[in-house]
């Protein structure tokens, strides 16, 4: 019971902000704008990875399709790592990315490793 608190704990913990950041793209926050512009990046592809940090934070919430947000994020993550890699931010920001996949891999092998841990769900 406590591992299963423990793993909708760290769900909720990963959803949460991908929700917000993106509904911020999917919107065009003025700080995403910004962002983007300085990443070379078209807004329209702003949008595009709104959605699917949006898509991939509802899927991450059902037992059935938690494989797919599982499988959406790391390319999500790779993006926003090489794209900070590119314009050289500071350290600090360069490993957001990072503990956003080590989160993501944490819940990762909760669901394929445990047996019975996405036993309850939304």
């Amino acid at each position: 019971m406590a591992i299963q608190i423990i793993f909708w704990v760290l769900i909720i913990a990963f959803v949460i902000p991908g929700y917000l950041f993106g509904f911020k793209k999917l919107f065009g926050h003025k700080q995403s704008v910004e962002a983007f512009r300085r990443f070379g990046y078209p807004l329209w592809f702003m949008h595009l990875l709104g959605f699917a940090e949006v898509a991939g934070s509802t899927l991450m919430l059902f037992n059935p399709t938690r494989i797919y947000g599982i499988a959406i994020f790391p390319i999500i993550i790779a993006g926003a790592l090489y794209s900070h890699l590119k314009v050289k931010d500071a350290k600090k920001v360069v490993m957001k990315p990072i503990l956003v996949g080590l989160h993501l891999l944490i819940i990762f092998l909760f669901t394929f490793l445990i047996p019975g841990i996405c036993v309850i769900g939304l």
